[in-house]
């Protein structure tokens, strides 16, 4: 018989906030809306289970049904606007609860009640069926561009560029430098054109939103896009280029492998190739349903926040105009060092200082180029700030431990030679960091003094009622996650890493993670909460690594990251993640490059082959390694796995693994290539930097008049300025259609010259990608000598 006073309820209303996995515990849906169908699920230890409901001054008995494994679920029917709570029993007289919620009520925007102009804008109080609703504040922030701010409350006043208003009936009409502006007050629509064109961003007044939720409230915005009108951004995605026909999530997401429709980096801004474009000025989680006609925005909000939404209506002269404007908006894109635009080398079985040098000097040996060695397994990863098997004698929490202060043996014991040897043959060295102080069970005398000491100062993300927060998300599990929002702990945290950069001369950090922020109700130092830093704490975190690196290198270092939001090209590099050795993982690399730059990341790389698996073929290799080279970044990386042979993704591994030289041959002539290329690269980086422009570019989104004859290619891209780009995706291929833009192009092998605007079939032999150079490109013989080179 089992023990009445160990039997516990379990119950977690809202989970861990996971946007895509559930508990099977949680109630469902988490936040319900008017109308829901509301679920309750938990765990009793082999009790018959009960929920009774209390709603409106009533109580209802819901009977509970056993899903087995001591598993229950209550249904509580649907719901409406009020107030509900509810209690989880047994028969046996043990109880869990109570569990309000409110469900809160939709509002929408009906009129205007009242216009006022200004120097720098307009100000529209907004009325609904019930009586006064809010205000509307449309102003420009630069050329192009019209803020249109919703809220509940008072509007803020417009700033920005000077702006000429006049209201005729109904119609209100504004001019600004680069932007037109049309208001209809009966109809509530928002048309934002340049001058002289009809063609815009369409967007309404009519917001809609649910306020006086106890979970979380939202806001619905809307903009138009004609049927059949292509929408290209919402960061890096792995799956479509074209957004239209689906609900897309704002939400950054560690999703290993196979990533789909999740993504490490979110950004919510859309381009049409009408040259418009829509960005949402929030950090919350948000989505974008782009189904209809009538494109839906979902905007989260905590019960305590402001009910406002900011949308900034983008026009511009071309597609990439729009990406451009957007860029300027959000700190503009930073360019790295040029030795970053060189080969890259990397894998996590170089776990020990023997083995990074054996690869060095084969590397050497080989005659293959690079520029950047990656170190992963480094270090302690009790720490990540000492090296394995580093001797010392641990200091206070508070303190930073210097060069001096080891002895290096074991796996890493001269940390220093190993660097200078990497520059004296060209290699700069970045060093892998998480920003999460591991849980360690075992004892560890140096990190237990910095967890206590990060504990007792509060530098880490902390729950609603005070404690220190530990990550919930299944990497670095009950790790405390770093709080960058707080100076005094970031300086705490660098000052630890600073002899890495001082003593032993390193060169950037690889920034993986950031994605650890699991619970709406989080807090951070600067008064930010979890649902605000879902998306904000990537950029809060590289950023602090990235202005720590620029410091400690006079400015010739670099970060290289995985997740990040709106303005994460501030803080040059990033990577796509991990991805499995596939055709599709290719093609899917493909697809995420492309729309991280349209979304404003520019230095974008993936792992050459993919990063996870048995070795890919030699076919499958060549391709990615083609592709790779003529990336922003070009970086070969791998996992390790200790209870299987070699998976390094070098040149020669592949070779000797599958008995074919080609491997090495052909990756040795793309690296040489890459090298020959270094100069022109780092000085394209720096101009289409200087204008906004991403390297990798959709040809549709360039030549929007032949918008629909290009996309049908999915996988060709524009590099740089003056290069085609055409990945072979198919296993066995060995010829490829290319469809060349309006214009002419010159074959960058053959130095055949073709019109644009038609298919080519061009041979697409293993060792070569069709490739091709504008033709009115000014750099045309420079890039014709290098290339026939290769």
């Amino acid at each position: 018989m089992t023990d009445i006073a160990t039997r516990t309820i379990t119950h977690h209303p809202t989970g861990i906030d996971d946007p895509y996995k559930r508990l099977p515990t949680e109630r469902f849906p988490r936040d319900p809306q008017p109308g829901d169908r509301v679920q309750v699920n938990f765990r009793a230890g082999g009790a018959q289970g009960a929920v009774v409901l209390q709603a409106k001054g009533g109580a209802v008995r819901v009977e509970a049904t056993p899903l087995g494994q001591d598993l229950w679920t209550a249904d509580l029917g649907p719901v409406e606007t009020g107030e509900y709570s509810y209690v989880i029993g047994t028969e046996e007289g043990v109880q869990s609860g109570p569990y309000p919620f409110t469900v809160g009520r939709w509002r929408q925007v009906s009129g205007v009640s009242r216009v006022e102009v200004r120097d720098q804008g307009v100000i529209l109080e907004l009325q609904g069926v019930e009586g006064w609703a809010g205000s509307a504040a449309l102003s420009f922030p630069r050329a192009g561009v019209c803020r249109l701010h919703f809220g509940t409350g008072e509007a803020p006043p417009p700033a920005g560029l000077p702006c000429h208003a006049e209201q005729d009936g109904d119609l209100v009409t504004m001019q600004a430098e680069g932007t037109e502006v049309q208001v209809n007050l009966a109809t509530l629509d928002v048309h934002v054109t340049r001058p002289g064109r009809t063609v815009g961003a369409r967007s309404t007044l009519a917001f809609r939103w649910l306020e006086g939720a106890s979970g979380l409230n939202q806001i619905e915005g809307r903009f138009r896009a004609d049927p059949g009108e292509p929408l290209y951004g919402l960061g890096e995605r792995f799956d479509t280029a074209d957004r239209r026909g689906r609900v897309s999530d704002v939400r950054v997401y560690e999703e290993y492998k196979e990533q789909g429709a999740r993504t490490y980096l979110p950004v919510p801004f859309v381009v049409s190739p009408g040259a418009w474009g829509l960005w949402l000025d929030a950090a919350e989680p948000s989505s974008f349903d782009l189904r209809g006609e009538t494109c839906v925005i979902t905007l989260d909000k905590l019960p305590e926040s402001p009910l406002e939404m900011a949308l900034h209506l983008i026009v511009a002269d071309e597609p990439y105009g729009v990406t451009a404007a957007f860029t300027a908006l959000n700190g503009g894109l930073a360019v790295p060092p040029k030795w970053a635009f060189g080969p890259w080398m990397s894998s996590n079985d170089w776990n020990n200082q023997a083995r990074t040098e054996e690869v060095i000097r084969r590397t050497l040996a080989e005659d293959v180029p690079a520029t950047v060695l990656v170190l992963e397994a480094w270090s302690d990863e009790s720490t990540f700030y000492i090296w394995n098997d580093a001797q010392y004698t641990p200091k206070p929490g508070a303190e930073a431990l210097t060069l001096s202060d080891f002895t290096f043996t074991g796996r890493w014991p001269d940390p220093k030679g190993l660097i200078d040897e990497c520059h004296a043959n060209g290699l700069h060295v970045l060093l892998w960091q998480i920003p999460v102080q591991k849980h360690v069970p075992e004892d560890h005398a140096q990190h237990r003094a910095d967890e206590a000491h990060m504990v007792g100062r509060g530098y880490g993300v902390k729950e609603a009622d005070g404690r220190p927060y530990r990550c919930q998300g299944w990497w670095f599990t009950d790790g405390l996650v770093m709080d960058f929002t707080n100076p005094e702990a970031s300086a705490w945290w660098f000052a630890k890493r600073a002899y890495l950069f001082d003593e032993l001369g390193i060169d950037g950090m690889k920034t993986d993670g950031g994605e650890h922020l699991w619970g709406r109700d989080l807090r951070l130092h600067d008064g930010r909460r979890g649902l605000e830093m879902y998306n904000g704490y990537p950029n809060s975190y590289v950023g602090a690594y990235h202005a720590f690196v620029q410091e400690r290198t006079g400015g010739n270092g670099l970060t290289f990251s995985r997740a990040g939001f709106t303005g994460a090209g501030q803080y040059p590099a990033h990577w796509a993640g991990d991805e499995n050795s596939t055709w599709n993982a290719l093609r899917a690399s493909i697809q995420a490059g492309l729309s991280a730059g349209v979304s404003g990341v520019s230095l974008w790389s993936w792992d050459i082959g993919g990063f996870s698996g048995e070795i890919p073929t030699v076919e499958l290799y060549l391709r990615s390694v083609a592709f790779g080279a003529f990336c922003p970044v070009m970086q070969y990386h791998s996992e390790w796995n200790p209870a299987v042979e070699n998976r390094d993704r070098t040149p020669w591994n592949l070779a000797e693994r599958h008995r074919d030289p080609r491997t090495l041959e052909v990756y040795r002539r793309y690296a040489k290539l890459r090298m020959r290329l270094l100069d022109y690269l780092y000085g394209e980086a720096q101009a289409m930097s200087a204008e906004g422009l991403p390297l990798m570019r959709y040809p549709g989104l360039v030549s929007p008049q032949a918008g629909a004859f290009l996309a049908a290619d999915p996988h060709a891209y524009l590099f740089t300025r003056d290069l085609l780009v055409c990945p072979v995706v198919e296993k066995g291929a060995q010829a490829r259609e290319v469809r060349l833009p309006p214009g002419r192009w010159v074959d960058a092998w053959s130095g055949r010259t073709f019109e644009g605007n038609r298919v080519v079939l061009v041979p697409a032999p293993l060792e070569c990608l069709p490739l091709f150079i504008r033709a009115d490109s000014p750099r045309l013989e420079e890039l014709r000598v290098i290339f026939a080179t290769f």
